[in-house]
Order: C-alpha cells, then structure tokens, then sequence
C-alpha cells in the first residue's frame, strides 16, 4: 500500500475523535469485531447527562454575569415588599408615577420602586442600614425614597426637604394617602403581624431651603437624586456635610465630580445601576461613607442635643422640630399632615370678586 494511502486512515480517525469522547463507552464494535469511534450527537449527550427532572436543580443555579475588570454578578431578580408596592400605588393614584410637576420639571425624574429596592438593599448591606437609621432626601420632590424607606427597613426618621412649593405639597398629598391607608387599616383591624405587609410612618416632609442648615445631623444617611443639581448646589452641600457627624452620602454622581471637584470628605464604598419611570434613562447609584478630615471637636461646636431628642445625638435646629413631630406618635403626625394639606389646598384656590355694573360704579 502506498504511503498516501496509509496516511488516510489516521486522518479520519483523528476527525472522528474530535467528536468522540476518550472513554471506551463511546466506542462499538464494528461487524468485523474491530472497535470504531462512535459519534457523540445532542440527543446522546442529553441521555447521558440524564432526564430535565434530574437536572433541574443545577439549572436553578443563578448565572455569574460578567462585569469590567474582571469582576461577577448574580443575576438575581429584586424582590419589592407588599407594604412597599401598596406605597407605590397609593403615590401612583394621587400625583402619577412620572416626575416633573414643578418649575424645571424636566430635570426630574423618579426612580422605579426595583431600582431604590436595589439601592436600599446595598444600602443594608454595606451601612447597617435599618430601624435605628436617620434618613434625609435632600430634594425629596414627590416623596417615595421617603415613603420607602420609612416602610422597608422601616428607619427611625425618614425626613424629605423641597425647596419648590408645588412638589413639596404634591409630596405632602402623597404622605396623606399613605397615612390615611394606615388609618383605615387601624380602624378594619387590618393583621399587621407580617412585617412585609406593615406600612411605615415615621415619615415627614418640610418646605425648606437645604442651605439653611449648618450640619446633616442627626441624619445617618444622606440621600440625593442630584442629577441636574447646579454646581454652586454641591458647593454648599459640601459644606454642610463636611462640618456633620453623618456617615454615609448616597448619589448618583461618581468620585471624580463628589471628591476631586465638589471636595466632599467621603470614600466610594459601592456602586449599582438604576433605571427611570417612563424612560430608558438610567444613572449610576453610588454609595459612599466618611472619611476623617481635621477635628471632630471643629464639627461639633455646629450642631448641638436639643432638649426634647436623645441627648446623645446632636441636631441641626432645622431638623429639630420635624423629628419630634415624628416621635410624637402617628396619631400625632396623621392630624398636622391632614390639616397641613386641607390649609395648603385652600389657600391656594382663587378667590372670586363679585364684578361691579356699571350702575353701581
């Protein structure tokens, strides 16, 4: 035989074994009784890997989704509790789901509830965030961070400050059918032994400017949706929260614009990405804690225990007075925000001037 032809069956039996497994169990015998490779097809494989049932578990097993520098991801899916979703849609029916509803409305927008579930989760995980926290949303708009987070973890005070009138009553309208579903729960005798189904209340909105306080304290977590936040903004919420005791800073603007440039004392800690109600926009959250710069003794001389609060907190006399309308019990709380509504409702009606004849002229 001829060296071309002795060549040839090595080669195809090289081609078959690059579909074959190496173990003699994927080899058969031929009619000759010589043992040829036997073709591995799809069907083959699933047999020998068994029935749907007995792979069911390991199918279950969440996928790593691969992230910049090297870095993995669970694709898990944020689960949103039920007091929580109630809150969304109680918000929902009054002011819509959409931002806006004020001057520069364009430049607001509103979280989906999954993305400040992500956020809050982070939030827990990474600050010890829960009901000893003190929440403030500066810029709070409609109110849901808030409304959120005073239901799940359920914080010791949730605080919003709006510095533009008609989104500070929007939010104050969406607290009042918050509050007032937790009234007619009270009255049905609604089962609230399920903490997923309890609805949070220590929650309160104020129509103020966030220049008028000296420090963040007596708040744990500073949260701001800042996009559209003007440059001179960030300068002064530096400041302030330079000079407080808080420890965390939550945003949506990375280290190179809050530290290099804005010149905030903090150290990023994690970062996740968020989408927008009613549009593909998305922005980065990115969560942040303190680091030490000069004295504590300098921060403070600026914020002080008030008398009537835990005395060994310090508070910005700003925020005295809503967090002890906090801690003055829901009843309490539920009539100053009803009648804070019905006043604001009315004085802002027009009123009508009965239109003079000219016989009376």
């Amino acid at each position: 035989m001829s060296e071309r032809s002795t060549s040839r069956p090595k080669r195809e039996a090289n081609d078959a074994h690059a579909f074959s497994s190496p173990s003699k169990k994927n080899r058969t015998p031929s009619a000759s009784g010589a043992i040829t490779p036997h073709l591995v097809t799809p069907s083959s494989a699933r047999k020998a890997r068994g029935s749907i049932s007995s792979r069911v578990e390991d199918e279950r097993q969440p996928t790593a989704r691969r992230l910049p520098f090297g870095r993995t991801a669970s694709d898990t899916v944020t689960t949103v509790e039920p007091a929580v979703r109630k809150i969304y849609s109680l918000v929902n029916s009054r002011t819509g789901s959409l931002g806006g509803n004020g001057a520069g409305g364009a430049i607001y927008g509103e979280l989906t509830s999954g993305s400040m579930q992500k956020m809050v989760n982070l939030m827990k995980t990474h600050t010890d965030f829960g009901p000893d926290s003190r929440f403030i949303d500066v810029g709070c708009g409609l109110g849901k961070p808030n409304l959120h987070v005073a239901t799940d973890p359920g914080v010791e005070f949730s605080y919003g400050i709006e510095h533009e009138k008609v989104r500070w009553l929007l939010g104050m309208s969406n607290l009042d059918a918050v509050l007032g579903e937790v009234e007619k729960q009270l009255q049905q005798g609604t089962d609230e032994s399920n903490d997923q189904n309890k609805i949070g209340t220590r929650c309160t909105f104020a129509y103020a400017d966030i220049k008028e306080a000296r420090t963040f304290d007596p708040f744990t977590h500073v949260y701001m949706f800042d996009i559209g936040f003007p440059p001179a903004l960030f300068y002064d919420i530096a400041e302030i929260f330079n000079r407080s005791l808080s420890p965390f800073l939550i945003c949506y603007h990375g280290p190179r614009l809050m530290v290099d440039d804005y010149g905030f004392h903090v150290e990023l800690i994690i970062q996740t990405n968020t989408s927008m109600h009613g549009s593909s926009e998305s922005h980065m959250g990115y969560i942040y804690k303190r680091v030490s710069y000069g004295s504590n003794r300098s921060r403070s001389k600026t914020s002080r225990p008030i008398s009537g609060l835990p005395s060994d907190v310090p508070c910005d006399p700003l925020f005295a007075g809503p967090w002890k309308a906090i801690r003055k019990g829901f009843q309490s709380l539920r009539k100053e925000v009803k009648e804070t509504v019905l006043k604001e409702n009315d004085s802002g009606r027009p009123k009508r001037n009965r239109i003079q004849t000219k016989s009376e002229v």
